[in-house]
């Protein structure tokens, strides 16, 4: 990714993929989550896991934060602690579907990091809301972001 940040993702977000990411995102169904989770622990460092917060008018829409839901799955697995360290917006436009060219609001961080962490979202497309992210937290401190892939050129555990 930009800015030599590594992506790491349990699938390609198409198909059937895609399907799960959408019933966690829309439907508040934690499962996608446990088993992107199962895919991904193992090879991950146990560091902090610092999820990309949903916009609050989203997450009180939806009923769930797919990133925590994601980074809590990660957790129980590996134990790694679940650092909520970035403040959402209160309202962000639609960016998915093909809504990618509205502007990416930025984060703000509340919560001093001391190391490195692994910055979790549930999709990277663009990558401009993880880089929004990243960029709140500074790109020094961040390892690794995991997420379903749509990033092209972007490999994912389940193509290696």
């Amino acid at each position: 990714m930009p800015g030599g940040l590594r992506l790491v993702a349990p699938f390609v977000h198409e198909g059937a993929a895609r399907e799960l990411v959408h019933l966690l995102k829309y439907r508040g169904m934690r499962f996608p989550a446990a088993l992107a989770a199962e895919m991904l622990a193992e090879r991950m460092p146990s560091l902090p896991l610092v999820p990309v917060p949903r916009a609050l008018s989203r997450r009180l829409r939806y009923g769930v934060d797919p990133a925590r839901e994601i980074a809590l799955a990660i957790s129980a697995h590996n134990g790694a602690p679940v650092v909520s360290a970035l403040v959402p917006p209160l309202h962000a436009p639609r960016r998915a579907g093909r809504e990618h060219g509205r502007a990416v609001p930025e984060f703000v961080l509340w919560r001093r990091l001391s190391g490195p962490v692994v910055v979790v979202d549930d999709v990277v497309t663009t990558g401009a809301t993880v880089a929004a992210a990243v960029r709140a937290i500074g790109v020094e401190r961040v390892q690794m972001v995991v997420a379903a892939n749509s990033v092209s050129g972007v490999s994912t555990l389940t193509s290696s």
